[in-house]
């Protein structure tokens, strides 16, 4: 995007941000990214594994900004959160006002624990501060400048507890987990008190006033491409033909709140990465938003990585509408370029055992008996010309040999055996002939035509896409939020479209050869 570029910057305060924090880069990166976006966040994971530092780190990422910390309990009242009432404005003005400036409405950064403790009238209250950001006091409505706010917990809400609608707020869901490797531990365990809770952000890399309200007007101008759409209407419908055969207890619930918020949070990354429009690369961001229990978070991820792979850039060009003009087109030219009729047909009548294996019948092999030969000896008669060939006959227990004798085919339907001719058991059938028919030179010119535009659909695509493999290509390395092998993959999608496109490309010439080619018998 014109101007100053952001992603210098906004790599250096990662950095920063994630002094101390082993292990913690990828849940810093992405709780800056959700501040940024104006979304909040959820972190599941045990305690003491950094939740509240990664939150007191995000405080820092801005100049003045006010922080709120409140372990929730069940014994929590809404004065703790968001402040007592003003005894003064009840007993003066008879106005029930809360005193907030200095609780959650009056705070940029919040960070609330053991989330799912919170008593009803705390949910309800939050409910408009999460999604408006509106906190009403008394008779009127605060404007609350919160740009995160941040909950943990050890545990996800329990079913039939009313928090369906607090958890829906959520947007970004992430697992904080301990520690695993020993020199990250030995050095977290080591350090000094005082570089614990320090600032580690430059002042220089602090996010202003001015400067966050900015950013987010040019957030707002990020485009999201046609094909990015196709790909979330693609993942909107995976999920929804998902459900239909998962248990209720099971489902991946997405509302069209939080694939609005999917779209802020995308285009938040764009922009955070110098680009004025939303990549297929920022789609990995979704499998972060999607799941609802913890033993979905590998299938959902599956799940974006698969639409990624098999939509992503299918909407870059649009195969759908070539690929039906071209399959209605192949029947009409089927049809013109043949002669379509009924013909009866004499053909031998098969038996099959419990084996699989199929006979045709000998009609009077011995007195009133009939003999079995196998379909596959008696077609060997019209090429390989056995010396001889086993005659079945059928038992109780099924077929069984009992003969072989050379036979030479005289006839369709008539072996000889010792020159003795012997017929086979036949029935009519009916089936449809389709001979080659010459098409008018009009009509082909009108098929030229067709071809031609479609070619020509298929060149402009396959430009496309090279030109928006030019465009992601220089992005997708080096992703703030996303590790390269997705990006790389990205990349293969991308590579699968074009592919798609020149198969279609030699479909349609194949097409055009085969009424060009046409002769009659």
């Amino acid at each position: 995007m014109p101007g100053t570029p952001v992603r210098p910057r906004i790599e250096q305060l990662l950095q920063a941000m994630s002094q101390q924090l082993y292990e913690k880069e990828d849940i810093v990166a992405f709780v800056l990214l959700s501040a940024l976006a104006g979304e909040s966040v959820f972190l599941l994971g045990p305690p003491g594994v950094a939740k509240s530092m990664i939150a007191r780190r995000l405080k820092f990422a801005f100049t003045e900004a006010k922080a709120f910390e409140y372990l929730m309990g069940k014994f929590s009242t809404p004065d703790e959160v968001f402040g007592p009432v003003s005894i003064k404005k009840l007993k003066d003005e008879d106005k029930y006002e809360r005193l907030y400036e200095q609780y959650l409405p009056g705070a940029n950064i919040v960070f609330l624990d053991e989330i799912w403790k919170a008593s009803p009238p705390i949910q309800n209250a939050l409910l408009t501060v999460l999604n408006e950001k509106i906190f009403r006091n008394g008779d009127h409505e605060v404007e609350v400048d919160l740009r995160a706010l941040i909950s943990a917990s050890n545990e996800l809400p329990l079913s039939g507890e009313g928090l369906e609608a607090l958890w829906d707020r959520f947007l970004v869901r992430l697992l904080v987990e301990n520690i695993e490797d020993e020199g990250n531990f030995a050095r977290l365990v080591t350090l000094p008190r005082s570089e614990v809770y320090a600032d580690p952000i430059p002042p220089h890399l602090k996010i202003d006033r001015h400067t966050y309200e900015a950013w987010q007007q040019l957030m707002d101008q990020v485009r999201v491409p046609d094909h990015i759409m196709g790909l979330l209407f693609h993942l909107r419908q995976t999920i929804r033909d998902r459900n239909q055969t998962t248990e209720s207890d099971n489902q991946i619930y997405v509302s069209d709140r939080r694939w609005r918020k999917i779209v802020e949070l995308l285009k938040a990354s764009a922009f955070l990465h110098d680009r004025d429009e939303v990549m297929v690369v920022d789609a990995y961001l979704i499998s972060h938003c999607i799941w609802d229990r913890t033993a979905q978070i590998d299938e959902t991820q599956a799940i974006v990585q698969g639409a990624i792979a098999s939509h992503g850039y299918q909407r870059v060009i649009d195969l759908r509408p070539l690929e039906a003009e071209l399959e209605s087109l192949k029947e009409e030219i089927d049809q013109e370029t043949h002669h379509i009729f009924e013909k009866e047909e004499e053909v031998p009548r098969r038996f099959r055992d419990e084996m699989g294996n199929e006979y045709v019948r000998l009609v009077q092999y011995w007195g009133e008996g009939h003999g079995y030969i196998k379909t596959s000896d008696f077609e060997k008669l019209n090429g390989e010309k056995p010396e001889s060939i086993p005659v079945y006959e059928q038992t109780s227990n099924g077929y069984r040999p009992f003969q072989t004798i050379p036979f030479t085919q005289i006839g369709d339907f008539t072996l000889r055996d010792k020159s003795k001719d012997r017929s086979l058991d036949t029935k009519m059938v009916t089936r449809t002939v389709k001979e080659p028919k010459v098409p008018p030179a009009e009509l082909q010119r009108i098929w030229g035509n067709q071809i031609m535009l479609l070619l020509e659909h298929c060149e402009r695509g396959l430009m496309a896409l090279e030109e928006r493999k030019m465009k992601d290509e220089p992005h997708l390395a080096g992703h703030l939020f996303i590790p390269d092998e997705y990006a790389q993959q990205a990349l293969l999608s991308l590579e699968s479209t074009q592919r798609d496109l020149v198969n279609l490309k030699l479909e349609i010439q194949k097409v055009r050869y085969q009424y060009e080619s046409v002769e009659e018998d």
